[in-house]
């Protein structure tokens, strides 16, 4: 508990320190929501119930940097993930977990002198940190940890200088949860760390 409110704090004093920039470069506020996906698939199948891991939405920041693209962006969501645990019982486990998740990205926009005013592609890389809220954890089978670290990738384009459209690739760096109940030598490939994509859209003031 205390390591948890910990590391509340630390994530708060960020926010406050990036929010208290000086006023060189433009500092904007929106909203964001989006999909979470196992697989990355260009056909229909992305949408398939079988592919969806879950939803966040929540509230972000951006601070341009002026005249070299560099932007750095910030977002505090309420995550929600669903996982499939297939252990020896042969329908699987449903796996679910509720986060707050505080993302913090480096972005370069590609400015495009003849697109730029329509259309600006971006690209990001960051640490995304995630507090757990609650979960169905039973203990059998697995444990959850408070927190768990991610580092995020992610590609884009911002629309109007109003809406940007991103993927997002997070690859755990820490265990979300721990298996307590499984067997090493059947399930080798199980870590505990989160994998997943995000398709995400948010909305600048």
């Amino acid at each position: 508990m205390i390591k948890k409110t910990l590391s509340y704090m630390v994530v708060l004093a960020v926010a406050l320190l990036a929010t208290a920039t000086p006023a060189a470069g433009q500092l904007r506020f929106g909203v964001k929501a989006g999909m979470g996906i196992n697989d990355m698939k260009f056909n229909k199948d992305v949408l398939d119930n079988k592919n969806y891991l879950g939803w966040t939405a929540g509230v972000t920041a951006e601070l341009q940097v002026p005249v070299i693209g560099l932007a750095f962006d910030g977002a505090v969501q309420y995550t929600h993930r669903t996982s499939e645990l297939y252990t020896d019982d042969p329908n699987g486990t449903s796996y679910k977990r509720n986060y707050i998740e505080v993302p913090i990205h480096a972005k370069y926009k590609l400015g495009l002198p003849v697109l730029e005013k329509v259309a600006v592609p971006f690209l990001f890389v960051g640490p995304n940190f995630a507090f757990l809220t609650n979960s169905n954890d039973k203990g059998n089978s697995f444990k959850d940890k408070d927190m768990a670290l991610s580092l995020d990738l992610g590609a884009g384009v911002e629309l109007v200088h109003k809406l940007q459209v991103s993927v997002t690739y997070s690859a755990g760096m820490t265990k979300a949860f721990e298996y307590v109940g499984v067997d090493r030598d059947k399930y080798p490939k199980v870590t505990g760390k989160d994998k997943c994509w995000t398709i995400a859209a948010a909305y600048f003031f």
